[in-house]
Formats: structure tokens, C-alpha cells, sequence
């Protein structure tokens, strides 16, 4: 399969359609506009800078227009893009740039400290800055002011070609980088289009970070493949996502801290969102009280599932399975297969039997860059480990329950975390909670739960423990009880429950 240049087959066909809508500077970018600036960033890369097909070009910044001209531009010439995660600490973004190597560092000017110390660090010459420029690094529009502006056509790419690396915690703490290529990319579209129903007319909001493949894929590439707009939020801000919501944006794809965040807002119970058309959450367990509060109002949100390695679409619910089965991802979308295997006999299971979900398709990566033992750890006979714990109902609808390295074992029990703050959620006056487990002479190991509450809400650690064991067995009850101002989550919105076990996990009864 070949990919051709997405933005040269718009630019000639709807050249005055709107690509992109950046909400911090007000930018509105067309098609035509958005392959001409392309094209100059590809030319800068190439004429001035020397970068070659394969060379890495790093690019540490909040999510833009001006990053998705970059990526498109990087895609023209062959050059890779490494997206870099901005909420990262300057020693953990050292060392991601030392594993991918890159010819070229671009930030952007809210990150000119850690921007210029990374390219000393690296010995990184060739320096660009979105934004206000430093005196001695060029500054984004300059580079693409000093260009011809003739358009740069990518040639039409093959399945395997990488666009992009995307970097992401292994099982070792050490990131690594995830491969993305256009045929990932082309596939995500394709089953985006499909499952979401995504079209030219539709305006998506944009609210994840570009670092991620949420903020990317979802759906933020396919809207560009299918002809769409994107308005694209700097960083989540719930005011102004309950205005666009309200008044222009038709496809919403959210985390689970998203639609928690929107439904504790002052507006919620009172506000419009009749014209949004799509609706659609993943990237963590979502608390079934929470789609039923949304249910409440007539909006049903699609629940999906998908991961770095996977492009990311991999399950994704329509709007009757959604009302029917509060709770489940759905099946497959069209271009994946999945399986639910014995985690420890690697025997295939049948419906409603729990097991690690194995994936195969070609919307998956090739591998990790530059590490193949870990590229060849994560499959198995060509089907990809994902490391879940899922089970499919009589009629091949999947459930994710959780992540297999965050269930613990209580007196030789199973016990899934998600399971536990899902009945803990549903609290009059918990607004977050997290689950982990921590060791005990007795049981092995027995479960604590980390709860952040609503303002003036008076709940205790006996409530807590006392509502988990009235509607779940005795092992699943958590033993310890911690109240914070907020949950600890990860760049994507997740639970960072790698954060939670270092805070809390310690010492069992504090």
C-alpha cells in the first residue's frame, strides 16, 4: 500500500477549506495554506539545515498549528519527527534525546530554558524556536519567511515508512521510542472514518497533547486525511471546552479526566451540546457512573480503547452498543483482530473468561526504535502483547478490566484495581480515586485507595471501606484508606500509578 502527499491532493482540491484553527493565537490555516508552510519547513530542513531521509528532527512544544505544519513537513522530505513530552523532567527528556538522536531541537519559546539546555547538552547546532526567537537561534517564522515557498510533494509513501517517533514508558522505566509509521497512520484514519463516522464537514476539538498519540491520532491526522477542521487547544481548559462544545466544535474524542473534569464544571447540568454529533473517550478505565451521568443528558459517549503501539485505534463502541452495554469498548474496529489468552498458559480463552488481550493488524508498529529484543518481546507468532487484562461477552463485545502489572494478588486472589475505584467512584463526594496495592504479612499484598473529594464533602476512610465491601467481596475492599487534594495522572490523563506506588506504597498504612 502507498500513501500520497494528503496535504498537495487537498491544497488542489479545497484549497480554501479550513485545516486547522489555532484557539491560543487565533490562526485560522487552510488547506492551501497549511501545504505551502509545510512545504517551506521541509525546505528549510532540507536546504538549509541538510537533513537527510531518516535524520530525527526533535520537537519540544505545545500543541499548534505550527506543530502539525512541522510534522507534515518532516513527512515531505523523510525526515523523522520526535515528538517530545513537554510535562517530562529536563534529565528524563536528556536522555530520550541522547536514544533518538536527532540532527535538529525546535521548541517552543514557553520552553526556552530546558529548549537550549537539551541542545547544549546534546551538542545540538541546529537550534529553532516557535514564537518570540532567541538572538542567536532562529525563530520559527523567520526559517519559513527566508524560504522559496514553492510546494514540496512528499513521494507516495510505503506502509512501512516511519513518519514519526512517539516515546512511551516501558515495563523497565526506561522510554522507548514507538515506532509510527504512514501506513499506522493510514490505517488509524481508515478506522476512525469508520467507527466515528468522521467527515469534511466535521470541526474535531482538539484538547490532548500533540506529544501523545491520542492528541494526534484522535482524531487529529484523520481529519486532516479526510478533509476536515481542527481546532486546537494549547492545553485543556475546561471553560473554554464547554464554549466550543456549546457553540462550534461537532466531534469530541476525550480521556476519562476530561469528561470528569466537564461534568464537575458549574455549566454542565445546563448546557447545550446538541450539536456535537460524536463523542468518544479512551486511553484509561472510565467510571460507569460517569457514562451514565452523560447518558443523563442524552450524550452518549463511544468507549474505545487503543495504545501507543497499536496507532492507536483499536476498539471503539457505536452509539447503540454504548447505551446498551455502559461499560464495554465494543469489537474490533475494521482493520484489527483480537484474542484473550491464558496469561500464564497462553491457551486461547472463550466469552466472559479474563486473560491478556493479544492484538494483530496493520495498524500496528513494526518495533521499538533501535531496540530489537524489546521489539521482539512484545509479540508473540506476529500478535502484539498488550499487557491487558480484557474478556469478551456471548456476543463479541470486548471489557478491558485493567493493566496486568497493576493487579495485585490478595490471598491468592486476582484483584483488579479498575474494578475497585469504579465502585468507589460512584460516592457521593469522591471525585478522583486510585487503587494500588501494597504488601501485608498476612495477605501477600491487600489494596489502598488514593481519594481526592469534592469540596465540603465529608466521606471517611471507614465510608470508603465500608461501601467497597457492601457491593464487593472482602479481598477486593481496600484495607488503607489516603485522602489527597488531587490524584496523581500521567501526560495522557491517566491514573500515574507508577507515582502513586512510589508516594503511597511504601509504608501499607499511611
Amino acid at each position: 500500500m502507498l500513501i500520497p502527499d494528503w496535504l498537495v491532493k487537498h491544497a488542489a482540491q479545497f484549497p480554501q477549506q479550513i485545516a486547522l484553527v489555532d484557539l491560543h493565537s487565533a490562526r485560522s490555516v487552510t488547506y492551501a495554506q497549511l501545504n505551502e508552510r509545510a512545504s517551506r519547513f521541509a525546505e528549510f530542513l532540507r536546504e538549509r539545515w541538510q537533513i537527510k531521509p531518516g535524520d530525527r528532527v526533535a520537537v519540544l512544544a505545545h500543541s499548534s498549528s505550527d506543530y502539525v505544519e512541522m510534522l507534515y513537513g518532516c513527512g515531505k522530505i523523510g525526515a523523522i519527527m520526535v515528538c517530545l513530552n513537554w510535562r517530562l523532567a529536563a534529565a528524563e527528556l536528556s536522555g530520550i534525546v541522547a536514544d533518538a538522536e536527532p540532527a535538529a531541537l525546535i521548541w517552543g519559546e514557553e520552553f526556552d530554558q530546558t529548549g537550549a539546555a537539551l541542545a547544549e547538552a546534546c551538542k545540538l547546532t541546529r537550534q529553532m524556536v516557535t514564537g518570540v526567537p532567541r538572538e542567536d537561534v532562529i525563530g520559527y517564522e523567520t526559517a519559513l519567511a527566508e524560504m522559496s515557498g514553492a510546494v514540496i510533494e512528499m513521494p507516495w509513501r510505503k506502509h512501512e515508512d516511519v513518519w514519526y517517533l512517539l516515546y512511551t514508558a516501558g515495563t523497565t522505566g526506561k522510554p522507548k521510542g514507538v515506532l509510527q509509521t504512514w501506513g499506522m497512520a493510514f490505517t488509524n484514519a481508515v478506522n476512525g472514518m469508520l467507527a466515528a463516522g468522521l467527515r469534511r464537514e466535521d470541526k474535531m476539538l482538539s484538547v490532548l497533547p500533540y506529544f501523545h498519540t491520542g492528541g494526534l491520532n484522535l482524531y487529529m491526522n484523520p481529519m486532516i486525511m479526510c478533509g476536515g477542521t481542527t481546532l486546537i487547544m494549547r492545553q485543556f481548559d475546561v471553560d473554554q471546552t464547554m464554549d466550543l462544545l456549546e457553540r462550534e466544535a461537532t466531534v469530541m474524542f476525550g480521556v476519562p479526566a476530561i469528561y470528569l473534569f466537564l461534568s464537575q464544571h458549574h455549566r454542565f447540568a445546563n448546557a447545550d451540546f446538541s450539536r456535537v454529533r460524536n463523542w468518544a473517550c479512551g486511553g484509561a478505565p472510565i467510571p460507569k457512573t460517569l457514562l451514565e451521568q452523560y447518558l443523563a443528558k442524552g450524550v452518549t459517549i463511544c468507549f474505545g480503547f487503543g495504545m501507543t503501539e497499536t496507532g492507536p485505534t483499536v476498539f471503539l463502541t457505536d452509539e447503540v452498543t454504548a447505551r446498551r452495554k455502559v461499560g464495554t469498548v465494543g469489537k474490533p474496529v475494521m482493520y484489527v483482530e483480537g484474542k484473550v489468552v491464558d496469561s500464564q498458559t497462553r491457551q486461547h480463552l472463550g466469552p466472559n473468561q479474563r486473560g491478556e488481550l493479544l492484538l494483530r493488524g496493520p495498524g500496528l508498529t513494526p518495533g521499538y526504535w533501535h531496540k530489537p529484543e524489546a521489539t521482539a518481546k512484545a509479540y508473540e507468532g506476529g500478535w502484539l502483547c498488550t499487557g491487558d487484562i480484557a474478556y469478551f461477552d456471548e456476543e463479541g463485545d470486548y471489557y478491558i478490566v485493567d493493566r496486568s502489572k497493576d493487579m495485585y494478588i490478595s490471598g491468592g486472589e486476582n484483584v483488579y484495581p479498575a474494578e475497585v475505584e469504579n465502585v468507589i467512584f460512584q460516592m457521593e463526594g469522591v471525585a478522583e480515586v486510585a487503587v494500588i496495592g501494597v504488601h501485608d504479612a498476612k495477605w501477600g499484598e491487600v489494596g489502598k485507595a488514593i481519594v481526592a473529594l469534592k469540596p465540603a464533602a465529608q466521606v471517611t476512610a471507614e465510608d470508603v471501606i465500608a461501601h467497597c465491601k457492601a457491593r464487593l467481596a472482602g479481598f477486593k475492599a481496600p484495607k488503607y484508606v489516603v485522602f489527597v487534594p488531587a490524584v496523581a495522572r500521567n501526560a495522557a490523563g491517566k491514573l500515574d500509578k507508577p507515582t502513586l506506588r512510589k508516594q503511597f506504597g511504601d509504608v501499607a498504612g499511611e
